[in-house]
């Protein structure tokens, strides 16, 4: 349900806009990018009826929205918008923010498939802000950004308008205004999957693909560390404060990566 005091909330769609709904269940998904979206998204197909096996569908198909398999609550009207944040059930799954901001950067700008999107939009803009002396090779690839020019060109952004891969829980998924009936943690992914599955009464038609997980393991919490022994002190604190009402919210310690 809604907090109290807002039923005269002005409700902009745009903020929903990561809302998945599921009118066959009465279901609320909202989904982060790395935070196991790829198979919660498999699983709302299955129970939508597109198909019976997750393990069918790639991980391209899940994100085309272009291919129509959801509905997205900034799709409704804001009457219906409110409606179902009142009546249906809502959740999401989070993570360490850090983690989650490293898994981001190694896959998108580490991983070869990426290429074409994400080294050629954003990793020649990074070199050529925040490289001294960048050579011509990448600043025409945008291959080799460092965590560091990463992290810098983030700080630098308008997060309103960031990609949603880095982008803020509470600009995501907005949970100071909506409140989520269930909060699971990537840390806990495969007791909280199943917990929230057999909670909507769902498990004998669906089960969370455990299996396919396991390209997550790459955004480990050591890893993660590793990288942010990379980050100047300063960086370290302006992510702090970037990501300040994350960190609170879901009970995660920016110590942890000092």
């Amino acid at each position: 349900m809604l907090p109290r005091g807002t039923k005269d909330l002005q409700v902009h769609p745009y903020m929903f806009r990561n809302i998945i709904v599921n009118d066959k269940h009465n279901l609320l998904y909202c989904y982060i990018p790395k935070v196991a979206c790829s198979n919660w998204k498999r699983v709302l197909m299955v129970l939508n009826g597109d198909t019976t096996d997750p393990y069918t569908i790639n991980t391209a198909d899940v994100h085309n929205r272009s291919l129509g398999y959801f509905r997205y609550l900034n799709e409704y009207s804001p009457t219906e918008i409110v409606h179902r944040l009142k009546n249906y059930y809502k959740f999401l799954f989070v993570r360490h923010p850090y983690e989650r901001l490293v898994s981001a950067y190694r896959n998108k700008f580490i991983d070869s498939y990426n290429y074409t999107l994400f080294k050629q939009l954003y990793g020649r803009r990074i070199i050529k802000h925040f490289r001294r002396n960048p050579d011509q090779r990448s600043l025409k690839t945008g291959e080799g950004v460092s965590f560091t020019e990463f992290v810098s060109y983030l700080l630098a952004s308008d997060s309103e308008f960031s990609d949603r891969h880095w982008q803020q829980y509470d600009l995501l998924c907005r949970p100071c205004l909506i409140y989520y009936d269930y909060v699971g943690k990537f840390e806990n992914l495969r007791s909280d999957a199943d917990d929230l599955l057999r909670l909507l009464g769902v498990e004998d038609r669906v089960q969370f693909p455990h299996n396919m997980s396991s390209g997550y393991k790459t955004s480990s919490s050591h890893l993660a560390k590793q990288y942010f022994r990379q980050l100047p002190l300063e960086l370290k604190d302006r992510l702090r404060k970037l990501y300040k009402h994350d960190l609170n919210m879901f009970g995660y310690s920016a110590e942890d990566f000092e």
